[in-house]
């Protein structure tokens, strides 16, 4: 077991550029003498045993033997971010019955169902898609947990006990599902394949780990008890020396993240057909975000941001604008243009990467699909908010010293 904790540390201390091939379940079998491990696929299995028994209850006491589905809604159907007054309506108040009754068993929520028109029925699935049921995809889960700690303030006496415990319920869930090592997946529990891997694509892993703060630190998780505010911040620093570790390195230089991280290597891994292995630039620029807002850096944490920085700084094309139409995507020059990143580069030269949707790569972005020229942000934004806030960050690191 020793040599093994070795190894695997070996290779986690700095992710290094590995062969493209897909994630598969074989890097379970790494780990079958290690306990630490063993207890976190054992309580998965247990929490989606828990899921489908409670599904398989409903089931036998209706004259139906399929679950039915749920109304399917591009995000939840309820406004994330609603002023004061909507908190303390009625609708407010009914929409919150709604969500808790879309909360599985093992205390998470899904993506892409209906959470605010009806509840959910008996024998009627957890979300619209069973391998995302549930998940930390596309904002779920963390989604709910925000939400309803912020209307729990308005909410009645009498709901406000079933509010905490749901909120509690979802926070240890959470908890529950980050690896040993630091990492999350993007479904808990495991659901095998790609969606294993460490997963940074749609800021998954930077999302959780905001929580996790939130829970430790911030007011609206008073009511949370004190041993799950100190697990959570814990687990946060755990989170956090995680990114670090996986920061990837090419010709012995720090560079940025991946979409995904091969849960012990940490190198960069394949998902779907047109995402393959490379560095990515958005989710990159919230991880490096995130690490600018501690309020102590460490020295490593102070050496990822300079690295990052320097390498926003020579990736970003000047006085470009992208539009988009029904014939495709063009540039076009345009002085003071907010600066452009590719979402993806290769993990050889450092270049723009962009593969169709039948994993073919092409050497632009004007040589894709019509289809996938226009479903896929392949250039973005994101980044130029770490370059605004460089600036403060290295001052306010200045004052510390």
């Amino acid at each position: 077991m020793f040599r093994l904790r070795m190894a695997l540390l070996a290779l986690s201390l700095v992710a290094e550029v590995l062969v493209a091939e897909p994630l598969s379940n074989s890097w379970r079998e790494q780990l079958t003498t290690d306990p630490e491990w063993q207890l976190y696929f054992l309580r998965s299995t247990q929490l989606q045993q828990l899921d489908q028994q409670q599904l398989d209850d409903e089931l036998s006491q209706l004259p139906q033997t399929a679950p039915t589905l749920p109304a399917r809604h591009l995000k939840f159907g309820f406004p994330t971010e609603p002023d004061s007054a909507f908190w303390l309506s009625d609708e407010a108040s009914r929409i919150a019955k709604v969500v808790l009754s879309f909360q599985t068993p093992s205390g998470g929520w899904s993506k892409r169902t209906d959470m605010a028109t009806q509840p959910r029925e008996p024998g009627q699935l957890y979300g619209t898609e069973a391998g995302y049921i549930p998940t930390f995809d596309n904002d779920a889960t963390s989604t709910q947990i925000l939400w309803l700690s912020a209307f729990l303030p308005y909410a009645s006496e009498a709901m406000r006990p079933e509010l905490q415990q749901s909120i509690e319920r979802a926070i240890r869930f959470v908890l529950a599902a980050q690896y040993p090592n630091g990492g999350f997946a993007q479904t808990y529990p495991l659901r095998g394949g790609y969606h294993d891997a460490i997963t940074l694509n749609d800021n998954v892993m930077v999302q959780l780990l905001r929580l996790l703060q939130k829970v430790a630190t911030e007011p609206q998780f008073a009511f949370v008890e004190a041993d799950i505010k100190q697990q959570a911040q814990q687990q946060f620093l755990r989170g956090i020396e995680l990114l670090l570790k996986a920061q990837i390195r090419l010709k012995g230089e720090l560079t940025v993240w991946a979409a995904q991280h091969h849960p012990l290597t940490l190198s960069a891994v394949k998902a779907r057909a047109y995402e393959l292995p490379a560095l990515v630039s958005s989710e990159s620029a919230e991880v490096t975000l995130l690490l600018m807002q501690l309020p102590k850096p460490s020295r490593a944490v102070i050496q990822s941001v300079e690295a990052a920085v320097a390498w926003f700084k020579a990736k970003q094309i000047h006085n470009t604008e992208m539009q988009r139409s029904d014939s495709g995507v063009r540039f076009f020059k345009k002085a003071g243009a907010r600066p452009l990143w590719a979402r993806f580069y290769d993990l050889q030269k450092q270049q723009p990467l962009f593969v169709d949707r039948d994993g073919t790569i092409v050497r632009s972005m004007a040589e894709l699909s019509i289809e996938r020229q226009k479903g896929y942000g392949w250039y973005q934004s994101n980044a130029d908010a770490v370059l605004k806030a460089y600036p403060v960050w290295q001052t306010k690191l200045g004052t510390q010293r």
